[in-house]
């Protein structure tokens, strides 16, 4: 069956010590698998956040054909390995062979040009005032316990 792996080495390493990981991981695969089929750098990039204090990495690409009991012990090594921060084995799709690896690059969000501008909420129109005259005492007093009186009227 074939299997896809896909493994990260931290770019603080020289061209030279990735070159050297690359090679320790492709012997740890051909130790488990039967052939390998791909086995290529994709590209180095940025992360969505740090890894073990590393902001980039070089991926590296690699298909191959194993035995699915020894997929468990590849994935048991390569768990241990220092040189490699992460990776993930999955099966391969039919046609993974001609099928470009494509990785890009995290971009952060713009979270402030999805949100909405807010609007403020309509108080329903009331009846237009009459210009006010001043009142006197009395009147207040009179208005006042009219009011009153009404809401008394109501409970």
């Amino acid at each position: 069956m074939k299997y896809e792996l896909l493994y990260i080495i931290p770019a603080t390493k020289t061209d030279a010590e990735v070159s050297a990981v690359k090679e320790q991981v492709t012997a740890l695969v051909q130790k488990y698998s039967e052939s390998i089929v791909r086995d290529e750098l994709v590209a180095k990039l940025k992360f969505a956040y740090p890894i073990a204090h590393v902001r980039y990495g070089h991926y590296v690409y690699v298909l191959f054909e194993a035995e699915t009991k020894q997929i468990k012990e590849l994935d048991e090594e390569l768990r241990h390995s220092h040189d490699v921060l992460r990776h993930t084995i999955c099966k391969a799709k039919p046609g993974a062979e001609q099928t470009p690896v494509v990785l890009t690059e995290y971009e952060m969000p713009d979270v402030f040009a999805k949100r909405r501008p807010i609007r403020k909420k309509s108080m329903p129109s009331a009846a237009p005032m009459k210009e006010a005259r001043p009142m006197t005492e009395k009147e207040l007093d009179e208005t006042i316990d009219k009011i009153l009186e009404d809401d008394i009227k109501k409970l």
